[in-house]
């Protein structure tokens, strides 16, 4: 017996484990294609308008492309980032654009988080994916809550001691959402 018939059907079971499978595509062509779409609608004209608006294009670009092919990558913060640093430079977005931007980020981050815990190989059942819908449901209701609530309070003038219960909730959502050590 020679040794190739060992190690072949092993060598080809291992090289199959790198193809992708087609939900880890559909997951990752999500995330690129909701950041696209935060690009453009933080963009102040079109993309070549600006200095601004290049240096960003071309970040997004590069983290991208990272994180495509690594969805569990640091520099999947590089687009955001990128896309925040932009609106700063620009006067008030409206609330309608502020969200439309918000929702494009937080379909993204839900993708390729989801991409980067499930195995590139994996296929996802119907189960898995019910699992799934159930948790973005509840995030986009959620956040659909928050962005009304905030809305509704963009006219009260709170005042500074405001910031006392802020802190608490940042607090708050630290201990519910780090990491704790067993």
């Amino acid at each position: 017996m020679r040794l190739s018939h060992l190690v072949d059907p092993i060598a080809r079971q291992l090289l199959e484990l790198r193809t992708v499978s087609p939900s880890q595509l559909l997951l990752r062509a999500a995330g690129v294609v909701t950041t696209v779409a935060a690009l453009l609608l933080a963009a102040p004209g079109p993309l070549g308008s600006n200095l601004a608006a290049i240096i960003a294009a071309l970040a997004v670009a590069c983290g991208l492309l990272v994180q495509v092919l690594l969805p569990d990558s640091d520099l999947g913060v590089l687009p955001p980032l990128a896309i925040m640093l932009l609106l700063v430079g620009q006067s008030d977005p409206g609330v309608l654009r502020a969200a439309g931007i918000g929702l494009a980020l937080l379909l993204a981050h839900m993708a390729f988080a989801i991409a980067a815990t499930a195995p590139a190989h994996g296929l996802h059942s119907a189960a898995a994916w019910a699992l799934v819908g159930k948790g973005a449901l509840t995030v986009l209701a959620g956040s659909a809550v928050a962005g009304l609530l905030v809305v509704a309070l963009m006219g009260v003038d709170l005042g500074p001691w405001m910031v006392v219960p802020g802190v608490l909730a940042l607090i708050a959502l630290l201990a519910v959402v780090l990491p704790r050590a067993d």
